[in-house]
């Protein structure tokens, strides 16, 4: 490879050896096997003839070597250098392009250098791939496959480096346009989705899950390497499940459009958990008077005057609520206890008991429990209640005490305020 790199000195009848030392030194570096020993060689020859009429062909050689040790860092040198020689040449502007990302060339040198070697790798494309210049035997979808490779790897740089910038908006463009270069990419799906994500609109995170369900289970050439497909199907369920609600249908019927279409349709919307829950508001008040009741005291308490509402609430004591028991406080005869209530496992409430429960209850058990207000905070949501024992239900019965335990009174239970509803 190095002598066919360097084998065209002999056509270029205007240039010169500076000496016979130049010479052998060449000589030497086409008949050395390992390149270590080839670069070693480059590097005498660079450095005792800056000027050689060869420079270009060093350049190239120095191009081949690094590319066959696989040594990005080197490569990367010396297409800079080959470009300060040679700035249209597409091979130094590709390697520079596809290493800036995988080399994490972020600095502002960095991403200014991959930026101006992918317009330039894209302005370039028109000439490098013109029909004329294909090799014999590749046929015209060949031709234009690498084509499209070329540019899909500068616009895949040119929006790793608006990320970077946290432009998550100008990221997204050129996702679009390769998607639209190359619908079976799912690793394009896949960096589509996640930079809509990243701009955090509420309004656009159905279109973001359509991306991740189409990238997480597309199938064909363009599919993600089994690792990652699954990891970015099962993150596209967590996701949906999440919003919208675990519906084996409904999440099925998304991954089977976005399978079928590259964009979601024009008004494409996922209905989220307090969607579905205000369209069935009265059929879940039925089905579920305790947990309505409870999410409409939530959904009070962290409105912008929930603050003010707080104030009407604290000391109050609150209607009959059930939780899943989360976390123990100590875990054998508890003092304090940490319920989920609109989920199985987010803690919310945390009950402060008047006197120590007796032994232990496992995680997930279902509590039901009437307390006073004592504490709130809005984000995240969490409430500290005071409770009786005796309005504490579903702890499970403990073995006795032994006999002739002595028992401490209880105290007198404090006075509590009514319950307050906001109007």
């Amino acid at each position: 490879m190095l002598a066919g790199a360097l084998a065209v000195v002999y056509a270029q009848a205007k240039k010169e050896w500076k000496d016979q030392a130049e010479y052998d030194l060449y000589v030497s570096i086409t008949k050395a096997t390992a390149p270590d020993q080839q670069i070693q060689l480059l590097n005498q020859w660079k450095e005792k003839y800056p000027q050689s009429d060869y420079k270009m062909e060093r350049a190239q050689a120095y191009l081949a070597i690094y590319g066959k040790k696989n040594d990005g860092a080197g490569l990367y040198s010396a297409s800079q250098d080959l470009l300060t020689l040679d700035p249209k040449n597409f091979q130094a502007l590709y390697f520079i392009t596809v290493l800036t990302e995988s080399l994490k060339k972020s600095d502002a040198e960095g991403a200014a250098a991959g930026v101006k070697a992918s317009n330039e790798l894209i302005g370039l494309l028109g000439t490098q791939f013109d029909p004329g210049k294909k090799p014999a035997g590749a046929t015209d979808a060949q031709w234009k496959e690498q084509r499209d490779a070329s540019e899909l790897a500068a616009l895949k740089t040119l929006a790793w480096v608006e990320t970077q910038k946290k432009d998550y908006k100008a990221a997204e463009k050129y996702y679009v346009s390769g998607l639209k270069m190359m619908p079976g990419s799912a690793l394009f799906s896949s960096l589509l989705g996640t930079a809509i994500a990243l701009q955090k609109d509420p309004n656009r995170q159905a279109e973001a899950m359509w991306h991740f369900a189409r990238a997480g289970n597309l199938e064909g050439a363009g599919a993600l390497d089994p690792t990652a497909k699954s990891q970015t199907a099962a993150y596209f369920a967590r996701v949906f499940k999440s919003y919208a609600g675990d519906d084996p249908k409904e999440m099925n019927d998304i991954i089977a459009k976005a399978k079928a279409e590259v964009f979601p349709p024009e008004g494409f919307k996922i209905k989220s958990n307090a969607e579905k829950m205000i369209e069935n508001e009265e059929k879940f008040k039925g089905e579920n008077p305790m947990l309505f009741q409870y999410m409409q005291i939530k959904k009070a308490l962290v409105a912008a005057d929930g603050d003010a509402y707080w104030g009407n609430l604290k000391d109050s004591e609150l209607p009959t609520f059930k939780g899943k028991l989360v976390s123990l406080k100590p875990e054998t005869n508890p003092k304090e206890i940490v319920v989920a209530v609109e989920s199985a496992d987010q803690p919310e409430v945390t009950l402060v008991l008047e006197k120590p429960l007796r032994g232990k209850a496992d995680v997930g058990t279902e509590i039901e429990f009437t307390g006073v207000a004592k504490e709130f905070t809005k984000d995240p949501f969490t409430m500290k209640l005071e409770v009786e024992n005796e309005k504490l239900k579903g702890w499970p019965a403990q073995a006795a005490a032994p006999k002739g335990a002595a028992k401490k009174p209880a105290a007198a239970p404090a006075a509590k305020k009514p319950a307050v509803k906001k109007k």
